[in-house]
């Protein structure tokens, strides 16, 4: 009878700890994205491994400063070729880009970001180095997929 009950409960455990891990996914990062949009549910929750928190904030900046059209805070944050390819990619949806994830590697941070309209994902490659102390051009690289 007792190893049913050690079983038991040790289910009840894992079950308690993954809710509570989902619970901590669904609160997430702040959004990138200017305006107001619906909290992502826990399935669509950003999902981060260990990124340096500064990267992240800075690639936010970039996004909000592309949002806006803020063309001296793009041309500080980021290099020529990203702030080019920014520019060119503004269809309308710049203001509805949302982050999802953010993981970090050999001195990079990888930030990606979903466009609420057009469900296209950004990614931006942020160099650790430059964006903790407040250099400019620390966004290096931006993808765009889909």
């Amino acid at each position: 009878m007792p190893a049913f009950i050690s079983t038991h409960a040790a289910k009840w455990g894992v079950a308690a700890l993954a809710g509570l891990t989902s619970l901590g996914l669904a609160v997430g990062p702040a959004s990138a994205s200017v305006d107001s949009a619906p909290a992502p549910s826990a399935a669509q929750a950003p999902q981060s491994s260990g990124h340096p928190k500064r990267a992240v904030k800075y690639a936010d900046k970039l996004i909000t400063a592309y949002g806006i059209g803020d063309d001296s805070v793009m041309d500080r944050l980021a290099t020529r070729n990203v702030v080019a390819a920014l520019a060119e990619h503004n269809d309308g949806h710049a203001t509805r880009w949302h982050r999802t994830s953010a993981d970090s590697g050999k001195g990079y941070t990888w930030v990606s970001y979903t466009n609420l309209d057009t469900h296209e994902v950004m990614t931006l490659t942020v160099r650790d180095a430059n964006a903790v102390g407040k250099g400019g051009d620390a966004v290096r690289e931006v993808e765009f997929v889909g």
